[in-house]
C-alpha cells in the first residue's frame, strides 16, 4: 500500500515538473526603441518635420525623423518643441531618451530629464 501511494505521488510530481519545463511561448512586440543620450551629444530638430541628430566623439552620427505626431516631454510634463528647446538651452547638460519606431522610420517621443 505504501508503494502504491509513493508511485502516485511520484507520478504527480513528474507531471508537474514536465508542465513547468515547457511554458507557452509568448510573442513580444516592441512598440518603440529607446535611445539614451545627453543633450550635449544631441541636436534637436528645428521644426516638427525635421530630424534629431545623435553624435558623439567615438560614434558615427545618426539621425531620426520627427513628425507632427512626435511628442516632447520634460520629465512627465508634455511640452512643445519650442519649450523643449528653451529648457535645454537654459539648463545645460541633461539626459534624454529618444523613442523611435522599431523600423526607425520616425521618432515617437523625446523625453528630457528634469534634474
Amino acid at each position: 500500500m505504501n508503494m502504491r501511494k509513493l508511485l502516485i505521488v511520484f507520478a504527480a510530481l513528474t507531471g508537474c515538473a514536465l508542465s513547468a519545463a515547457a511554458p507557452a511561448a509568448t510573442k513580444v512586440i516592441s512598440l518603440e526603441l529607446g535611445i539614451e543620450a545627453t543633450t550635449d551629444t544631441t541636436t534637436l530638430p528645428a521644426s516638427n518635420t525635421g530630424t534629431v541628430v545623435l553624435n558623439c566623439p567615438s560614434c558615427t552620427a545618426r539621425s531620426y525623423r520627427v513628425t507632427s505626431q512626435t511628442t516632447y516631454f520634460i520629465a512627465a510634463q508634455s511640452v512643445t518643441l519650442a519649450q523643449l528647446h528653451t529648457f535645454v538651452s537654459a539648463s545645460g547638460r541633461r539626459y534624454l531618451t529618444i523613442f523611435v519606431k522599431p523600423d526607425e522610420s520616425a521618432v515617437t517621443r523625446i523625453v528630457v530629464a528634469a534634474n
